[in-house]
């Protein structure tokens, strides 16, 4: 996405646990691409997370979960089709203005309160609470979380608009890339496939 670039000075806070790792509780350490450290401070990496959630019952499943340093996360998103990356730009771009959405959060009393950006999805204006699945995405660096265009989230119904605009190619990368760190059993990975897009 053609967005302006960021200076952040003072929007940034220790990574929350609601973005750590869910096996070890901690943050996580090492990119899962090049097994890169993580934590040093001016590392820059993405945090991904998807969420299955009961709505009523107070709990929720991780479905996956990593963190990739910016450079690994680059070199994926230029192996995606052209046609994809192209057609996904511009679905935020109708959907979503950043940087409006940035300067609205910033602007309110308590502007790094973590729940004021993560309270509906990006997308389609639907509430946490009412969504059965969900994306948590976030840029941090070192040990900070980062609020910058991110962090935000993208219910599952707008992942499946998502899914539609992915070409047979990108597809393709996706899926290997699934194979490749999570070794999903087959069952497993056909439902997980229409949940990866990387942004």
């Amino acid at each position: 996405m053609d967005l302006p670039p960021l200076q952040l000075s003072h929007e940034f806070l220790p990574v929350p646990a609601l973005f750590y790792s869910s096996e070890t509780g901690q943050p996580f350490r090492h990119c899962l691409t090049c097994d890169g450290h993580l934590l040093q401070d001016g590392t820059p990496y993405l945090v991904e997370k998807a969420i299955r959630n009961y709505p009523g019952a107070g709990l929720q499943d991780v479905i996956f979960e990593y963190a990739m340093c910016l450079t690994c996360a680059q070199q994926l998103r230029e192996e995606l089709s052209v046609d994809s990356r192209t057609r996904i730009d511009a679905y935020f771009s109708e959907n979503v203005n950043l940087v409006a959405r940035r300067e609205a959060l910033l602007s309110l009393p308590d502007p790094l309160r973590l729940e004021n950006w993560l309270s509906h999805c990006l997308i389609t204006g639907t509430s946490l609470e009412r969504c059965t699945e969900y994306q948590l995405f976030a840029q941090c660096d070192g040990g900070d979380l980062l609020f910058g265009y991110m962090p935000y989230v993208i219910s599952g119904e707008a992942m499946e608009e998502i899914q539609e605009l992915i070409s047979p190619h990108t597809r393709e990368i996706l899926d290997n890339f699934m194979d490749t760190h999570f070794g999903l059993p087959p069952e497993l990975r056909e439902l997980l496939q229409d949940r990866l897009v990387f942004l």
